[in-house]
């Protein structure tokens, strides 16, 4: 047999090579893949991260144009919105005028699998036994100096997983506009 009669003869896979290759493939894609798949804990961590980083913005737009923002959280649609009194009369409406005015996030919906609620936890410390956002009619705002409406107004906003009942997070605002973000843990709870 000539040299190019074996080469020809070699030059591809054979079936079974393809198969074995696509099993060992198959078997390192169901190894990996898990891990890069985000926890419950993790995607209510971000949602939380994100309100938190919304409510500063909102906060900070209220100082720099020196008119009042509000913040309203929808609980039935898993929205919320912040608003900007554009116009200076001292009233917000929550038009589409008013959310483009702020131009920080306008409305933003919660991920999927995460929602406004409690899961297993309680309340944190000091702040009321019930509810899942506790801000005077679901929402929060900022007069033009940074501080929360009516004066002394304090509140959270607690997301939780649909899925695991101890992966929930707490948004609190204290009177002076402050954010504090706090985490539910099974074991030793709010932090």
């Amino acid at each position: 047999m000539s040299r190019t009669t074996l080469l020809r003869a070699r030059s591809g896979f054979t079936i079974i090579e393809l198969l074995m290759v696509v099993a060992v493939v198959g078997i390192m894609m169901s190894i990996i893949l898990p891990k890069f798949r985000i926890s419950e804990k993790t995607e209510v961590q971000l949602a939380g991260i994100q309100l938190a980083q919304d409510l500063d913005v909102s906060r900070t737009r209220a100082l720099s144009t020196r008119e009042m923002v509000r913040v309203a959280f929808k609980t039935g649609t898993r929205k919320y919105g912040g608003y900007l009194d554009e116009d200076g009369d001292g009233t917000i409406v929550e038009s589409d005028a008013e959310w483009q005015a702020l131009r920080g996030f306008g409305v933003r919906t919660l991920p999927d699998r995460v929602t406004y609620g409690r899961g297993a936890a309680g309340a944190i410390p000091g702040d009321a036994p019930s509810g899942e956002v506790t801000f005077p009619n679901a929402r929060i705002e900022f007069d033009p100096r940074g501080l929360t409406m009516p004066m002394g107004t304090r509140g959270v906003v607690y997301l939780a997983s649909e899925n695991d009942p101890y992966a929930v997070v707490a948004i609190q605002v204290t009177p002076s506009g402050n954010v504090r973000f706090w985490t539910y843990k099974q074991v030793g709870g709010w932090q």
